[in-house]
């Protein structure tokens, strides 16, 4: 039975005997005198009640009880010395978790660039997004569910501070087929009468009423033919030829056989954007103002 704790600088001295077999080439690999390593060793033997090693003049080599040491204390001091290593580059900013929750429109584009920019810039950093509504996203860093968000508004909240960091037009997603699609762009009076995807009122919010906005300034009205709440599946009935829609720019990225998109003329307000929140607690701590930035950067195109 063991008779007191050992000392992490005592496992130090163990493995380099262990790994070189002769206490004087240790005693130089650790930048000390043979006699206290020789104790330290001792003092090890004497805590765990076991000897470690067999030592005459001639020669030094494991015991049974040493040999299956040997394995368990190289792998504590992998485990310290990698876990000092994480701290210090916590301290930096360099290591750590994100959960961030976006919005799904945002995972089109958006997320993929912030994963692959993030793992280039801060490979210690753990990236971990949700997809979330615009709302569920700002209770969620209030309550520190999640550490930043993208949300499609930067909604009043005395706790959370928001950036823009997307500002994007839209561009018109037609079917392949339809007379637009033979044009290189298109005028939002091109909308009136004809059948429209629109985005629905329960979980589209935001972009609906972007597009409700401007049809009523413009005096445009589609004929809207069916609404659902995300992207994806607005192209995918427009894919399908049930219509014509409206779509954030970065949406291009989705490619459909039967889907082009033209550039269309839109008064300067009509913009899709995204804000980046950062929870109260993280925004000021060094890892999230690197993430912050580098996030900025690699969306700074789309603003």
């Amino acid at each position: 039975m063991a008779k007191s704790t050992f000392e992490f600088f005592q496992l130090r001295c163990f493995v380099a005997v262990a790994e070189e077999l002769n206490f004087r080439r240790a005693a130089e690999r650790l930048n000390m005198t043979q006699p206290p390593l020789s104790r330290q060793i001792k003092l090890l033997e004497h805590a765990l009640d076991e000897t470690l090693f067999e030592r005459n003049n001639r020669m030094v080599r494991l015991t049974p009880a040493g040999e299956n040491f040997l394995g368990s204390a190289s792998d504590i001091l992998t485990r310290a010395e990698r876990a000092v290593f994480l701290a210090r580059q916590a301290s930096r900013g360099d290591a750590g978790d994100v959960a961030i929750g976006f919005v799904p429109s945002a995972g089109i584009e958006f997320i993929p660039r912030i994963v692959t920019a993030l793992r280039e810039a801060l490979p210690q950093v753990t990236f971990k997004p949700t997809e979330m509504m615009s709302y569920e996203i700002i209770e969620s860093l209030i309550s520190g569910r999640l550490d930043m968000g993208l949300t499609r508004t930067a909604r009043r909240h005395p706790e959370i501070e928001h950036i823009r960091v997307v500002n994007e037009p839209f561009v018109l997603a037609v079917p392949a087929e339809h007379p637009l699609a033979k044009t290189r762009s298109a005028k939002l009076t091109d909308l009136n009468d004809e059948a429209f995807i629109g985005y629905s009122a329960d979980r589209g919010g935001f972009l609906r009423e972007q597009l409700a906005a401007v049809f009523a300034n413009e005096d445009i009205e589609p004929a809207v033919a069916l609404e659902v709440s995300q992207t994806m599946s607005v192209l995918a009935l427009v894919n399908h030829g049930l219509g014509l829609a409206l779509v954030p720019r970065s949406a291009q990225a989705i490619k459909m056989d039967g889907l082009v998109y033209r550039e269309v003329e839109q008064p300067a307000q009509l913009r899709s954007t995204l804000y980046l929140g950062t929870a109260p607690k993280k925004r000021d701590t060094p890892m999230f103002q690197k993430v912050s930035e580098a996030i900025a950067k690699t969306l700074a195109p789309f603003r």
